[in-house]
């Protein structure tokens, strides 16, 4: 995320940033980011009174502000804020209930808004991060999408966990690249010849991977980064291609990147460069 910021503050496409956590520990620690890189930001927590909240909203959805960083707790606004001056969300950490994330996610969804928008949500794979995550899936009764089959009765057990899935949430699987994915049992994925080895990180062999400059005069010359997007999605491979216009709990149907520098969004491949 530190070089996400670092690539979208370096170019002048007036990109503005919402960072959503559950815990005021983890804004704190984005605060102290944003300090030490000088980046103009406003935080909106659960000691935030009331009558200074809309301030903050209307300061940084001014354009002639130079605010950079909205950082969120989203239990304190999850719900009713208008943040319609960002069109960048990272939803940090996942929470149980997936109406949470989905609140926190629509702050910059929003009616007004005139840029194209990103929402980021970051998932550990193989740990409980991506677990909560499918536990989301879960409660909304959506198990079809990470499982092909179920009974009746199963459906009717989504919302409960049993001794081996409890186990399971801490359990960590090293060995599997998304835990989720697995268990999707993809058909698009099944012939994707992936090579496990050192030389993906080199990333000067990966033909999405952009310099800053090259990513801020793209943005410069298209608004909101549609052509940049529309040349990428051509040299994608079958399986990363998005299916029609998904829902976002249909996971199959949204494409699979299992590298970053394949994602179109030029931002996003220029801080995985980077890495």
């Amino acid at each position: 995320m530190g070089f996400g910021l670092n690539y979208l503050g370096k170019c002048m496409s007036g990109d503005r940033i919402v960072l959503v956590s559950n815990y005021t520990q983890t804004l704190d620690l984005f605060a102290q980011l944003c300090r030490e890189r000088r980046y103009p930001f406003l935080r909106l927590d659960g000691t935030t009174s009331i009558s200074k909240r809309q301030k903050l909203v209307n300061r940084f959805n001014d354009p002639s502000k130079d605010e950079f960083v909205f950082l969120l707790s989203s239990k304190a606004g999850g719900c009713g804020l208008n943040l319609i001056g960002g069109n960048r969300l990272v939803l940090f950490d996942p929470d149980w209930n997936p109406a949470n994330d989905k609140q926190a996610a629509a702050r910059v969804w929003r009616d007004g808004q005139k840029k194209r928008v990103y929402i980021y949500r970051f998932l550990s794979t193989g740990t409980i991060e991506e677990k909560v995550y499918q536990r989301q899936m879960s409660k909304e009764g959506l198990q079809k999408v990470i499982q092909q089959e179920q009974t009746d009765s199963a459906k009717n057990q989504g919302n409960f966990l049993s001794t081996e899935d409890l186990r399971d949430l801490f359990t960590f699987h090293e060995n599997m690249r998304s835990v989720i994915h697995e268990k999707m049992s993809c058909i698009r994925c099944q012939n994707y010849d992936i090579v496990v080895d050192d030389r993906h990180d080199n990333v000067s062999e990966v033909d999405g991977v952009r310099s800053t400059n090259e990513v801020c005069r793209s943005d410069q010359e298209d608004i909101g980064g549609f052509a940049g997007i529309s040349e990428c999605l051509h040299k994608l491979k079958s399986s990363e291609k998005q299916v029609g216009t998904p829902l976002e709990e249909d996971l199959g149907s949204w494409g699979h990147h299992f590298f970053p520098t394949s994602v179109p969004d030029v931002i996003f491949q220029a801080s995985a460069g980077e890495e």
